[in-house]
């Protein structure tokens, strides 16, 4: 398997998170389930305050839903462009900084799935990431 194969694989488990994610996300829009509290009574008490940065912010349950629909582009984003550059300009990774950038971007997610969130995309992160540097060290 050549370099910019491994790399997009790397690249499609990012992917793949981000559009999971957004559509876990999506679903809690109308009918909280996945990002709610496992104590359903903070739903209400989420939904009756907002976060305290400025005074006209949304109430915290959805701050919380746009943080989430944030983090999913996010995430879809840095999937599509790994891969883009992987199968479809794979000259703009002979750039180091380039290169360097999408392994520490990698890094960081796994760095804060394992601090901030649980095992499924602590291990994905982990493996996605892995295969964009393996992959982008066989290219050049």
């Amino acid at each position: 398997m050549s370099g910019q194969w491994i790399t997009a694989a790397g690249a499609a488990i990012f992917f793949l998170l981000g559009t999971l994610h957004l559509r876990l996300t999506v679903l809690d829009w109308k009918n909280p389930q996945y990002f709610m509290p496992a104590r359903k009574d903070l739903l209400n008490d989420l939904k009756a305050t907002r976060i305290n940065l400025t005074k006209d912010a949304k109430d915290f349950w959805t701050s919380l839903l746009g943080f989430h629909f944030s983090h999913s582009i996010g995430v879809m984003f840095y999937g599509a462009v790994v891969a883009y550059c992987a199968l479809v300009r794979p000259d703009i990774l002979s750039d180091m900084t380039v290169r360097l950038a999408f392994v520490i971007v990698g890094g960081a997610y796994v760095l804060m799935a394992r601090a901030f969130w649980f095992k499924i995309p602590f291990i994905g992160a982990g493996v996605g990431v892995t295969l964009i540097a393996v992959g982008m060290s066989l290219l050049y």
